[in-house]
């Protein structure tokens, strides 16, 4: 079964799904601690949905940046449908929401989808002031509660993923989303240096508010119509040339050859190897650039 989106703002009528297992959360990252809570859901043998919203509470709220989030609605969408979930309920989530109370979320959201079971973390709340938490929950429906998940004592969070991707600690985020941190955007025209050292860059313009990784060069992946190419990946200010204001994601394709401008292409980040720096000269950019490129083809499968 192809999984089924259902987009709808608080308040709308909603079509209730019959013998359904219903997961609740933000889902920032779908995790491993958050398949694991859609994984037990699905053994139930029920139909299995998936309640979240379009954008991070906590941002509409105002406490928290909008460069902050690990993954975009889109890959939420591929990763449950991926895992087997059959509904996705993708809330409009606004200030309307944000003030509702914990009431008017159960009797204008959750008793419209009017679930058999409802699965979610002990941490769980919503309404006003986060007043709703699993307790309340249980007094109107079948509740479960699923665990956190743990790795070498760290809790699984999409908070320490955040600030692991901060560090640059890739390997450390790919162990707690059981996948490389990906990201995704259209390739846009920029000053066109790589090319004169014979290293093209493909320039971000990044289709969501990912969280940008620590300033320095990494090697991964980018995907280019489905291929998949080894990548240095530098995230910063390229201060050797026509510094920036700001940082930027810059990807070389290693042994692509063709035009990427304007062209959607996905990155994963494997590895930091070096901080960003300022070369004396291009050729000694260029030298190190080759040094990048070995370690890429040597380390990457």
């Amino acid at each position: 079964m192809i999984m089924e989106i259902i987009q709808f703002n608080f308040g709308d009528k909603l079509t209730p799904v019959p013998n359904l297992i219903l997961c609740l959360g933000f889902f920032d990252g779908v995790h491993l601690g958050h398949q694991s809570l859609i994984k037990k859901a699905r053994k139930e043998g029920y139909k299995l949905g998936v309640l979240s919203f379009n954008q991070s509470p906590a941002y509409v709220l105002g406490n928290k940046l909008v460069d902050n989030c690990i993954t975009s609605i889109s890959d939420k969408a591929d990763i449950f449908e991926e895992i087997g979930v059959d509904y996705f309920f993708l809330m409009d989530f606004d200030h309307t929401v944000a003030s509702a109370t914990k009431d008017e979320f159960i009797n204008k959201v959750l008793l419209a989808i009017n679930p058999y079971q409802i699965c979610c973390g002990p941490d769980y709340h919503f309404g006003v002031r986060a007043e709703g938490d699993v307790n309340y929950l249980k007094r109107f429906f079948n509740v479960k509660i699923t665990n956190f998940e743990n790795i070498k004592d760290n809790k699984i969070s999409s908070r320490n993923i955040i600030a692991l991707i901060k560090e640059g600690e890739m390997e450390a985020v790919e162990e707690m989303l059981g996948r490389p941190y990906r990201i995704n955007g259209t390739v846009m025209v920029g000053f066109k240096n790589g090319t004169k050292i014979e290293f093209p860059t493909a320039n971000l313009k990044l289709e969501y508010e990912y969280v940008y990784p620590k300033n320095g060069v990494y090697i991964g992946y980018g995907y280019v119509y489905g291929q998949k190419y080894k990548a240095i990946i530098n995230v910063g200010l390229h201060p050797t040339i026509n510094p920036l204001a700001k940082p930027q994601v810059e990807v070389h394709l290693i042994d692509f050859e063709g035009n990427l401008y304007g062209k959607n292409i996905f990155v994963e980040f494997i590895k930091f190897i070096r901080d960003e720096k300022k070369f004396d000269s291009l050729e000694e950019l260029k030298a190190q650039l080759n040094r990048d490129k070995q370690k890429a083809k040597k380390t990457l499968q």
